[in-house]
């Protein structure tokens, strides 16, 4: 034995990693590993046994299992995995040629055995004759040890194994038995565990229905449904005896049934119950749309042979022709009770006057907002009406849409499963749809009495107001809440025409277009009526600004302003095109309507202005009313020549300014022309302003008239006999001062009417004078000095007021009586005639300078004389 080994071949040799090692290390784990790391690497435990590879080839390999497979020694070698791993693409003369070397392997190792046999023969006989004669040593009868019986030597210890045994089953037999017990349970419950959604289904969808989940407890309900059917096995296990060949019996078939029928028994129940709880929410109109379908598809998913969508839309069409009619007649009774209340008295036309004096005022201290009419006369009734509008279009919103929206659906297929299965309801559904939209229709076709616009477009407008509008009420309100309500009705049939509902679109377009014509007129008729009241505003209170015209005018123009405003909002005026349509000529039929009553309204306000200024009390009554009911102050008191005066003033500024202006303005607001129209209100204006001050006129020329005729024909004057002149007759300056105070009077009111009046006057003055001495027979040179004198002192004092026409009149008068003077003289050319002429010259000189301060207002202004030195 050579002593000159290394410790590497030692560790390799006794596969060991240290001389000293500190745990167990098996040998054949080592084997192992290596084999796992490098399978090819020792040809001691591989060698290709056909000759063809000298080595394994290691990638292709998979694990310790393989490589056994692989290995000709192994007990698991499979010659197919060997071929497929080491010799895949081997051909089939070198399958032969290792073939035929595997047979001579197999020879030779056949050939060494039978060497070794003969060889060493004489040792295996040895060794099977040693083996007998031990075997017979034992057994032998008399002093071998297993000489009595097989079980010789071990009665002891068999004795303590069956004690031991029987004490163990007396301890541990109920221990097993529970334990046996246990496992079974715990099988049950493990057949439970899986089957807990099946068995917990009742109680969970009566928790999702409760909670109104009806999607989910569907969901659970086809999947219960699904393993009901397809896997009952798996939800109850039945335990099958392995002598019947692994079936089970039909008894334990019919428990199972039993079991599955109780439990579903009670699912469907519940679903059933779930059923009915959906149709019920299907015939509640106050559920959405969303909700209503979902109850839809959950029905359908229940059961697909019926049609839920029919049970929704029939019981939806009742309710909601019921749910119309109903909201229509509550809306109704409360209409007529506000109305009963509001026509507790009856109001005169003072009343009236009062209410749109409050109505103006609301309005012009709104500041540019929407006023609020909470206290005028017919605000309840307004505010009923438009409430009943709004709940009535608000039924039809919230009902119509949703019942089409469901048959639209379900016509389009939606709501269907099966076509085969598709019912008339479509277009029984149509019908039903068309019959709700004519019901809402016709119920506001008869409360606003509405008649067609093709109708009422060739008629005047109505003389008397239709039933459902207030009455006494004011055009202000009313427009604002024929506005709002028009706003309401126009909204809702923007809704249901989006609805598209065939055979629908006529009807909404001409309601909409009866309602507004109406709408129109019912306010053409307010302010038309309004405008005859509005002269009771009349205050004779300045304007501010302009203080030679009142503050009525402003508020006749809010008024005017007001209404022509809310027309155009209520006509709904388009920009008019070249082209003519329909709707162009809608709009011209409103235009024409509001073009001829704004006319009227204006016509009126100018004959109110002069029923005014014609008023018998010197205060309104309006003012007056107010002071009663508000502790107001009174204006001052306003005699009928004063408001004369102001009416003309005002009819003035109306022709210059006002009345252009408000023309112009609808003008470009409603793109029509109202020339004629403005040339005739300017006529009236002249007319009417002509009519009162030539009334005020005669009326202060008559003063004149009576002053002159009683001054020169029956004060007793002899004009054939009068001495020479001393001085100016009384009667002279007592007509001059009458036009002192007119003049005052006119100054302090409108000054810019004293020229004309004191003018118109003095033509007056000048016709009586020439008629008083006309009617004188003859003068002496006296009486003709004197009434020269007369004259000249008029001619002169006046002379900044003489027209053309008074200073003809005057001429009259001096060839009057310098006719009937020469007639009575027959020398005209006496030389004292003109030394008197002097006389008188002086005379006239003095009278005119002490009277020059109490006719100081007559003189000519210096401003004037300046301008025409100017020029």
């Amino acid at each position: 034995m050579s002593l000159g080994v290394s410790e590497d071949e030692l560790f390799q040799a006794y596969q060991i990693t240290s001389l000293y090692p500190q745990r167990w290390e098996d040998p054949g784990t080592s084997r192992q590993g290596r084999r796992s790391v490098d399978f090819g690497g020792s040809t001691e435990e591989w060698s290709d046994p056909l000759g063809l590879r000298p080595t394994l080839p290691a990638s292709r390999i998979r694990g310790e299992e393989q490589f056994r497979e692989v290995n000709i020694s192994s007990k698991s070698f499979d010659p197919k995995v060997f071929l497929n791993t080491v010799h895949p693409n081997a051909s089939y003369a070198e399958l032969s040629q290792g073939t035929n070397m595997l047979k001579q392997s197999i020879e030779q190792r056949s050939e060494a055995l039978k060497v070794l046999v003969n060889e060493n023969f004489d040792r295996f006989v040895s060794v099977k004759a040693t083996t007998d004669s031990i075997f017979r040593s034992m057994t032998d009868p008399e002093d071998g040890p297993l000489s009595n019986a097989p079980t010789e030597g071990i009665q002891g210890l068999r004795a303590s194994v069956v004690e031991a045994s029987s004490k163990a089953d007396a301890v541990f037999r109920p221990v097993l038995e529970n334990y046996v017990k246990s496992m079974k349970l715990r099988n049950t419950l493990g057949v439970f565990q899986r089957s807990r959604f099946f068995f917990n289904l009742p109680g969970s969808l009566q928790d999702h229905v409760e909670a109104g989940n009806y999607e989910a407890a569907l969901r659970d309900y086809k999947k219960g449904r699904y393993l009901l059917e397809s896997r009952p096995g798996q939800l109850l296990p039945i335990q099958t005896d392995n002598n019947a060949g692994g079936k089970p019996t039909e008894t334990q078939l019919a428990q199972q049934q039993r079991i599955f029928a109780r439990v579903w028994d009670a699912v469907e129940d519940i679903m059933y119950r779930m059923q009915s709880q959906l149709l019920d929410i299907l015939r509640d109109s106050k559920r959405s749309v969303d909700e209503q379908e979902k109850c839809i598809q959950v029905l359908l998913e229940l059961d697909p042979l019926t049609d839920p969508v029919a049970v929704f839309l029939e019981s939806q069409h009742s309710h909601i022709r019921l749910l119309m009619q109903n909201c229509f007649q509550q809306e109704d009774r409360a209409l007529r009770t506000a109305r009963s209340t509001s026509q507790v008295k009856t109001y005169a036309h003072l009343d009236v006057a009062l209410d749109l004096h409050e109505n103006l005022v609301l309005v012009r201290t709104s500041n540019d907002t929407k006023p609020t009419f909470d206290t005028v006369l017919g605000a309840e009734v307004w505010q009923a009406t438009e409430e009943m509008v709004n709940h009535v279009c608000q039924t039809a919103l919230q009902s119509i849409p949703i019942f089409w929206r469901v048959a639209k659906d379900h016509a389009d297929g939606k709501f269907i499963k099966d076509p085969s299965l598709r019912s008339n309801i479509d277009k029984q559904s149509l019908a039903w749809a068309i019959e709700c939209i004519q019901v809402w229709v016709k119920q506001l076709y008869v409360f606003f009495q509405l008649e067609s616009f093709r109708e009422r477009q060739g008629r005047p407008l109505f003389s008397q107001l239709p039933s459902w509008v207030p009455d006494p009420t004011c055009s202000l309100i009313a427009t604002h809440h024929l506005g709002r309500i028009l706003l309401t009705i126009t909204e809702t049939v923007k809704e249901l025409r989006s609805l598209k509902i065939p055979g629908t679109s006529t009807q909404l377009n001409a309601l909409l277009l009866d309602t507004r014509f109406q709408f129109i007129e019912v306010m053409c008729f307010l302010w038309l009526r309004d405008a005859r009241y509005c002269h009771y505003m009349e205050d004779w209170v300045p304007n501010t600004q302009q203080p030679e015209i009142t503050s009525y005018l402003f508020a006749f123009s809010v008024f005017n302003r007001w209404n022509a405003r809310e027309g155009f909002f209520l006509a709904d005026v388009r920009s008019h095109s070249k082209q003519e349509s329909h709707e162009n000529e809608v709009d011209s039929a409103f235009i024409d309507r509001l073009k001829t009553n704004f006319v009227k309204v204006l016509h009126v306000f100018l004959e109110g202005i002069a029923t005014a200024a014609n008023a018998s009390q010197d205060i309104p009554e309006l003012q007056m009313t107010l002071h009663q009911l508000q502790g107001r102050s009174l204006p001052p008191a306003r005699d009928h020549d004063t408001r004369i005066l102001l009416t003309v003033s005002n009819l003035s500024h109306l022709r210059a300014q006002i009345i252009g202006a408000w023309v112009k303005q609808f003008e470009e607001a409603y793109h029509v022309s109202l020339i004629n129209e403005k040339q005739h209100l300017l006529d009236e204006c002249n007319r009417l302003e002509g009519e009162l001050l030539g009334d005020s006129v005669q009326r202060k020329g008559q003063l004149l008239k009576d002053t002159i005729r009683h001054g020169i024909l029956e004060s007793g004057i002899d004009w054939g006999a009068l001495p020479k002149p001393t001085g100016v007759n009384a009667f002279v300056f007592r007509a001059l001062l009458l036009l002192v105070q007119v003049h005052a009077q006119i100054r302090a009111t409108v000054p810019a009417l004293v020229s004309r009046i004191i003018v118109a006057l003095v033509e007056i003055m000048a016709d009586a004078i020439l008629e008083a001495y006309s009617q004188v027979r003859q003068f002496n040179m006296g009486g003709m000095l004197q009434a020269t004198l007369e004259i000249e002192f008029v001619h002169q004092t006046m002379s900044f007021h003489v027209s053309p026409r008074a200073e003809s009149t005057l001429k009259q008068v001096y060839e009057t009586i310098s006719h009937r003077y020469s007639s009575s003289v027959s020398n005209r050319n006496d030389p004292a005639l003109q030394k008197e002429l002097e006389s008188v010259k002086a005379t006239l000189i003095e009278s005119r300078k002490a009277t020059a301060l109490e006719f100081l207002c007559f003189r000519k202004p210096k401003s004037d004389s300046k301008k025409s030195s100017t020029k």
